[in-house]
């Protein structure tokens, strides 16, 4: 792929993933509704599988950029959606490392890129529920809780539920992402047979 491809692709999916955040192209998760499947996160991992590694980080990070710029639920939450995409893009990697040569290759990376999101977002989140900001999101958590008939006072406790509730949310997330954008690349690779995807 020549450079001025590359940079024009990347503006593309940079651009596309600013355009949806602003849109708020995004659906809450019923158990926890100020975390939000977001849209925004497909241009990133399409940028991730057609222009690798790099283009993945600056897409990803022009999204978190964004997301400061329009506002968010804590100064916090946008830096959490850049970790959460780059463990996502870590876990994919390795993923297709490993599978490579595997015919189950793209079922190999969705389960790396999720597990990967999933397990490093668990202690992230517990560090940013526990001991960061408890005063924000442990009072919202015991209400989510309350609603669901589940009674918790121990602030470790409900910590600990609320970063379960987070690993479930970002399973789906990853899954949800990934799964797209692999559907995204594929029609892409086939209008566009030229184009030989960095990590698909």
């Amino acid at each position: 792929m020549r450079k001025s491809q590359y940079y024009t692709m990347l503006a593309m999916f940079a651009a596309a993933s600013g355009a949806i955040a602003e849109m708020h192209l995004a659906f809450p998760f019923p158990l926890l509704p100020f975390l939000e499947f977001d849209l925004a996160e497909i241009p990133d991992a399409l940028a991730f599988m057609i222009l690798g590694p790099k283009g993945g980080l600056i897409s990803a990070g022009v999204h978190c950029l964004i997301l400061y710029i329009i506002g968010s639920f804590t100064i916090f939450s946008p830096a959490m959606k850049l970790f959460a995409e780059l463990s996502m893009f870590g876990g994919l990697y390795l993923g297709f490392k490993v599978g490579n040569k595997s015919r189950f290759k793209k079922g190999i990376m969705a389960a790396f890129g999720s597990i990967f999101r999933v397990i490093i977002m668990l202690f992230v989140t517990l560090a940013l529920y526990y001991i960061i900001m408890p005063s924000i999101y442990l009072p919202t958590a015991k209400l989510a809780m309350s609603i669901l008939g589940i009674s918790l006072t121990s602030p470790f406790e409900i910590a600990m539920l609320l970063a379960g509730l987070t690993s479930i949310f970002n399973l789906l997330a990853g899954l949800i992402t990934i799964v797209f954008a692999f559907a995204i690349t594929k029609s892409i690779v086939r209008i566009f047979p030229q184009l030989l995807p960095k990590v698909y």
